[in-house]
């Protein structure tokens, strides 16, 4: 029923009456029905994406959940605002609007934590530094160890017999 109704406002023209003339006012409607109309097609997406929620990762739920809760807060403050509700309750809202945003950048963090941030390559590192602290002394306690020999050692000791 609401999908006829879209269909037939979407077909006719407006009819601004004694406002015809006032293009900012009309240019403000046709931005607000644009904006209606994205919104309507972005629930439609998320009504379908919650289908496959049950397949998605941790990560996405939660993204998912974060979004949901922006959208509706956002879309509840909205009616409040042309409803002309007091501030005290739009400032409830924004409280709520601001902890979801703060959590959608906390995500965000932990996401470019685990994605952008180099990781060390343990057996590499612990190469390095074996090989910075060389002791001639400790060659034994190194092969021992399963440490490879220091290169320059190895050249003299092929170098001695020849």
């Amino acid at each position: 029923m609401v999908d006829d109704m879209e269909t037939e406002t979407a077909n006719q023209p407006v009819d601004y009456g004694v406002l015809k003339g006032d293009l900012v006012f009309i240019r403000n409607d046709e931005n607000l029905m644009q904006a209606i109309d994205q919104i309507q097609e972005t629930l439609a997406n998320v009504n379908q994406e919650y289908e496959n929620y049950q397949n998605f990762t941790v990560e996405d739920k939660v993204r998912f959940d974060t979004l949901c809760a922006f959208c509706v807060n956002s879309l509840f403050w909205m009616h409040e605002k042309m409803l002309g509700r007091p501030n005290t309750v739009m400032d409830d809202i924004k409280a709520d609007l601001d902890r979801v945003r703060e959590a959608m950048k906390r995500l965000q963090t932990i996401h470019d934590n685990l994605t952008k941030r180099p990781r060390l390559d343990q057996p590499a590192a612990q190469r390095f530094i074996r090989a910075g602290l060389y002791d001639a002394n400790n060659s034994e306690n190194d092969k021992q160890k399963g440490a490879p020999p220091n290169k320059k050692k190895r050249r003299e000791q092929k170098a001695e017999p020849e």
